[in-house]
């Protein structure tokens, strides 16, 4: 199957909506709970942490029974209308819920963020399955993947950049956010369901008899080759996740800028990011994936570094390293996607199962895992360096803090995951 132009872009809309809700809340979360609710660190990570842990064993869920989904819409379509209907509903309730202050929020924002992780998940995951299935040409997978990480990274551009622009529009505080969310949720809602009217009814070949739970979990334990992408994944993510959560307090108690900074920073490394895109794929094509996405995980970790060099107060410095780190971000969203695609396919073609969605599931559990470790990990590392929630002032040592957590905590991650990014030769062959 070979979808038309407009049916391609209808598809891919739905990934301006999933990039925008993973986003935000791992850019605005934290610095929501700790700043503007007043939550003490730890605990505002907690918050972010907890319902993607859940996600570990919820989305493989959603991932199987969507593979088992036979009726008049399809194996994906139902979960995508029902998805995208309630992702809008609860991420507004997220930012304009009347949270009472301090710790006594925790149970509040907790029980709404487990329920849009867990309504994202219903959308997210048979979305980011139809590359798979949509057809055996690995060229028209591709193609599709491409339209799809298009929109998602302009999703993820609004999520970063323009999200906390709307918050200091609208007068900060909770009602800046309130007003956020409320059009945020609006725009994205129209994607999203774009993306429930434009997938095809027929994608995939059912298989002739489902098989057994077991057995689809043992293919799925047994695909070396998804696993080392997977775990290099989550550590790539973590270490981008690490980025997103603590630039807000980078900007505002290091830079010394308003809210709008952090658009700013975050709005400059996804524009590079998006520009750079094309450049990646052609380095896959060319490289390998394995090469090009250890390459991608080595300049991020590089990047960060630099920013033990920006002398407090340096707005300019900060916005230079944002944009040099767009520049390999590409390659981490690019190559892991598309080689996943592949993966997926060739692994639920030789079991005869039709499990993609399973394998998708297990993929974008491990994206929200990675994601959420970041701002969980930097609110522990706020906590150890001093941080305290809603002061005007911080102390020398926290502030210093801060900017060795942005430096080194991301270059962690992302060189620990050089460990799992050696080429091998089903990586290469994959994208041939």
């Amino acid at each position: 199957m070979r979808l038309s132009y407009p049916r391609l872009a209808g598809y891919a809309l739905g990934a301006f909506g999933t990039g925008v809700f993973s986003t935000v809340p791992t850019v605005l979360l934290l610095f929501f709970c700790t700043e503007i609710i007043g939550m003490p660190p730890a605990l505002a990570g907690l918050v972010v942490f907890l319902p993607k842990l859940w996600a570990l064993a919820w989305d493989p869920i959603v991932g199987i029974w969507s593979d088992r989904t036979y009726g008049p819409l399809g194996r994906r379509r139902p979960f995508l209308l029902a998805g995208g209907i309630l992702v809008s509903l609860l991420f507004l309730a997220l930012f304009a819920w009347p949270y009472p202050p301090g710790e006594a929020a925790f149970a509040g924002v907790a029980a709404i963020y487990f329920m849009l992780a867990s309504a994202y998940s219903l959308f997210a995951v048979p979305f980011i399955a139809v590359p798979a299935e949509i057809s055996a040409d690995p060229a028209e997978r591709e193609r599709v993947t491409a339209w799809r990480i298009g929109f998602g990274m302009i999703g993820t551009l609004i999520g970063a950049g323009i999200a906390p622009m709307l918050v200091h529009a609208f007068g900060g505080g909770r009602a800046g956010y309130a007003s956020m969310a409320l059009a945020v949720a609006a725009i994205c809602s129209v994607g999203m369901l774009s993306a429930f009217f434009s997938t095809p009814t027929t994608t995939g070949v059912p298989a002739s008899s489902p098989a057994p739970l077991r057995r689809s979990l043992q293919v799925l334990l047994a695909d070396r080759a998804f696993r080392r992408l997977t775990a290099a994944y989550i550590l790539q993510l973590t270490g981008m996740g690490v980025i997103s959560a603590i630039t807000p307090y980078w900007i505002v108690q290091v830079a010394g800028r308003g809210e709008d900074g952090v658009g700013a920073a975050l709005g400059l490394m996804l524009i590079v990011t998006v520009l750079s895109t094309p450049f990646w794929a052609w380095a896959i094509r060319r490289f390998g994936a394995g090469n090009a996405i250890a390459a991608a995980a080595f300049l991020c970790g590089a990047g960060t570094l630099g920013f033990l060099l920006v002398p407090a107060g340096s707005m300019a410095g900060g916005l230079l390293l944002y944009a040099l780190i767009g520049l390999p971000f590409a390659g981490i969203q690019v190559g892991p996607f598309a080689l996943a695609a592949h993966l997926t396919h060739e692994a639920a073609k030789a079991s005869g199962n039709r499990d993609e969605g399973l394998f998708t599931g297990a993929w974008t559990a491990s994206e929200k895992l990675g994601l959420a470790l970041g701002p969980g990990v930097v609110g522990l590392g706020l906590s150890l360096v001093g941080f305290h929630s809603g002061a005007p002032v911080q102390s020398p040592d926290a502030v210093q803090g801060i900017t060795w957590l942005l430096a080194i905590l991301p270059t962690l991650f992302l060189w620990a995951s050089l460990l799992l990014c050696h080429p091998n030769r089903q990586s290469k062959e994959a994208l041939a």
